[in-house]
């Protein structure tokens, strides 16, 4: 038979039962009404930064291209704006389902004095999660030249202009043509870098540099594990990283894999930012 002290305690412990037990059922209910993440589009966007240089009255400089996609889920619906009058955007909105959208950088130099300026581009897309993005670009308008000086070096310009053709990297029927006909050629290929990989495990131990996303069927250039360490004092931490989101220049021979074009480097010297 239970003492009147231990009859007295049982009550108080049925409380304390009660109260743990709602507040485990409260905790849960909480647990379950926190609201989940939602997936959204995600702007990307390179090179991050643009150089353009010119003559004081002279030519306006070749156009660039920023490129811009949407590495997020759902469609990307962009817009994009300037904060200078010298910088013209075309095309200034679009939309991305993950699809590469290029928006060329036209420069236009008409009545501005020798100087340095800057510019912003800012990309806008509603309901992306990491809206606006900025890139930077800089213009550079050098002091004009003696006539005489200036046609002397209008023509040198003309002259390697001449000598050295440039290719698109994304023209693949081109690479290929002069990949099968002309595989001695030494040619000069220009794109933007979008995704890079250090295959490690792979025979050969490869570094990708991928001008298209999906690469295939498209040019690359391939960095082997022999040359691989003249390239990460170079350009550090390592090229993968060094040019990724970048506008580059790349020199070589063409040459043919699976009915792709691609360009080995061997040495730093074949590739550049521009």
């Amino acid at each position: 038979m239970l003492s009147g002290s231990k009859m007295a305690n049982i009550p108080k412990r049925r409380s304390a039962l009660l109260l743990g037990l709602v507040l485990l059922v409260a905790s849960s209910i909480v647990a379950c009404t926190e609201p989940t993440p939602l997936l959204s589009p995600i702007i990307t966007a390179g090179p991050a930064s643009f150089s353009f240089s010119a003559q004081q009255s002279g030519t306006n400089p070749a156009g660039q291209t920023l490129s811009l996609w949407n590495s997020g889920t759902g469609t990307l619906t962009w817009s994009a704006t300037d904060s200078a009058d010298w910088l013209i955007l075309s095309p200034t909105i679009g939309s991305s389902a993950g699809e590469i959208d290029n928006i060329v950088l036209s420069v236009d130099i008409s009545g501005m004095n020798a100087g340095s300026y800057a510019a912003l581009i800012t990309i806008s897309a509603q309901g992306a999660a990491n809206t606006p993005q900025t890139v930077v670009v800089n213009l550079t308008i050098n002091p004009p030249v003696e006539e005489e000086e200036g046609k002397v070096e209008r023509e040198s310009v003309e002259e390697r202009e001449v000598e050295e053709e440039v290719v698109d990297a994304l023209d693949t029927e081109k690479l290929l043509e002069i990949g099968y006909n002309h595989p001695e050629k030494v040619v000069t290929v220009e794109g933007v870098i979008i995704r890079t990989y250090y295959a490690k495990k792979s025979k050969g131990k490869p570094t990708f540099l991928d001008f298209h996303d999906p690469y295939e069927g498209y040019f690359i250039c391939i960095i082997w594990e022999e040359d691989r360490q003249i390239f990460v004092e170079e350009f550090p931490p390592n090229p993968e990283s060094y040019f990724l989101g970048k506008e580059v220049r790349v020199e070589g021979t063409i040459e043919i894999y699976e009915g792709a074009p691609e360009i080995i480097l061997r040495d730093p010297s074949q590739i550049w930012i521009v």
